[in-house]
């Protein structure tokens, strides 16, 4: 969706009126580069880079999950101030939680919005991964959509690794407090149904699917191509359990491996 500039008229006691600006968009300054048509209210090189980073992401993702590429543009909008960014964001998407950024997907436009911080690198490669994603296969289940996220969120050359993640679920399940339960994450319908052990469990399939063996990852593959060609598949959770019924086992255990060669504590 695009939004325009809105005026609001404030009256005052003497009966004459005051005009203030409602927040707007960074719309001045933009770098295009393939995909990726990314707006600033400062100045960006247009070889920056995190903006290469960004557009080397989409290459990543198509190798590693054999899906196809797009052309479709994905809108990226940066605020310099985090006030800024707030003040827009309260008005245009009350109902959203406090983020420093996010996707949304309309039927024409797929855009990402966020605010210039020391996370910003980690906040984007997320949410464009989202765009690259819903660009190809808009109707990514919710915990496979995040798990993706999660997962590409991670600087190049970890392979994936999200530590905080690894030290969050270990710690759970060494209480007994959680195992991986991929039917129950299959259910989940709304992103506010997410916990943050949620994403943190989508995650940990992710990188179990994808950084073990040649047949998980293919399996993966092979159901995102299903979801590409013909819109919906079966949940993900009974592919892979009528091919392999112990993979949560499998999952937890690579889960240990995980933390034992990082040392998490």
């Amino acid at each position: 969706m695009r939004f325009g500039i809105a005026l609001l008229f404030v009256p005052l006691i003497a009966g004459c009126a005051t005009v203030r600006s409602a927040p707007t968009l960074p719309e001045e300054l933009s770098v295009v580069r393939d995909q990726l048509v990314v707006y600033s209210d400062f100045k960006l090189a247009t070889r920056h880079r995190l903006v290469e980073e960004l557009v080397a992401l989409r290459g990543d993702i198509s190798e590693q999950l054999d899906v196809p590429v797009s052309d479709e543009p994905i809108h990226i909008y940066l605020f310099s101030k985090a006030e800024s960014y707030k003040k827009y964001i309260d008005r245009h998407f009350p109902e959203l939680p406090d983020r420093r950024a996010f996707f949304v997907e309309s039927d024409t436009r797929l855009t990402v919005y966020a605010q210039w911080g020391d996370r910003v690198a980690e906040d984007l490669r997320h949410e464009v991964t989202h765009g690259y994603l819903h660009s190809v296969i808009p109707n990514t289940p919710l915990w496979l959509d995040e798990g993706i996220a999660e997962y590409f969120e991670t600087p190049r050359g970890w392979n994936g690794l999200h530590v905080a993640h690894v030290k969050l679920l270990d710690a759970q399940a060494s209480k007994g407090m959680w195992k991986p339960d991929l039917a129950r994450l299959d259910k989940l319908a709304a992103i506010d149904q997410m916990t943050q052990r949620d994403y943190a469990e989508a995650w940990l399939w992710l990188h179990f699917l994808l950084q073990t063996t040649r047949e998980r990852k293919l399996l993966l593959q092979h159901h995102l191509s299903i979801l590409h060609e013909q819109a919906q598949a079966p949940p993900f959770s009974q592919a892979i359990f009528a091919v392999e019924p112990d993979a949560a086992y499998a999952a937890l255990d690579h889960l240990r491996m995980l933390a034992a060669e990082n040392l998490v504590e």
